[in-house]
């Protein structure tokens, strides 16, 4: 019976310290990680470089854009995020988003250009004390196909 005591009670001291060790969006009222600065990739929210700032703590934008040249091939994007927080608990945020994004591509001298547009629901992680990964899910107008899919927006943020 002693040996059963003396291991729930060094269980419970584990499970105790695991659970402090966790990383949390409101941990440090000193250092309350809100902006960010990462990689991003979606039909509706931008394709390259990001950075996520808040309005408001419960609402944030991200921009997120990227360049691609070649010889030939002239390509850029500049897209648009804003996240309404649902839930921020811990480690994780839930989130419904609406974002919108322009490309442009240039290949031998034909333009195109076009607008894409999307709302959906996501969520963001913490990994370790400042990286996290966003996940989202977003009804996504392509404005050169002229279509509304389900397309899956993913980025990795750092936060300072």
């Amino acid at each position: 019976m002693k040996k059963i005591t003396l291991i729930t009670v060094v269980l419970i001291m584990l499970a105790t310290v695991a659970a402090a060790q966790l990383p949390d969006w409101n941990a440090d009222d000193n250092d309350p990680m809100l902006e960010a600065i990462g990689l991003h990739t979606g039909y509706s929210g931008g394709f390259g470089l990001s950075y996520k700032f808040p309005v408001k703590w419960w609402l944030y934008c991200q921009l997120a854009g990227g360049i691609w040249n070649t010889n030939d091939h002239q390509r850029n994007n500049l897209g648009l995020s804003v996240q309404y927080v649902l839930r921020q608990e811990g480690e994780m945020k839930i989130f419904i988003a609406g974002s919108a994004a322009h490309f442009h591509h240039k290949d031998n001298g034909i333009t195109k250009s076009h607008w894409n547009k999307g709302f959906g629901v996501g969520a963001e992680r913490l990994l370790g004390q400042r990286t996290a990964v966003q996940v989202e899910l977003a009804f996504t107008h392509r404005g050169n196909k002229d279509t509304i899919m389900l397309f899956p927006q993913v980025g990795m943020n750092f936060y300072f």
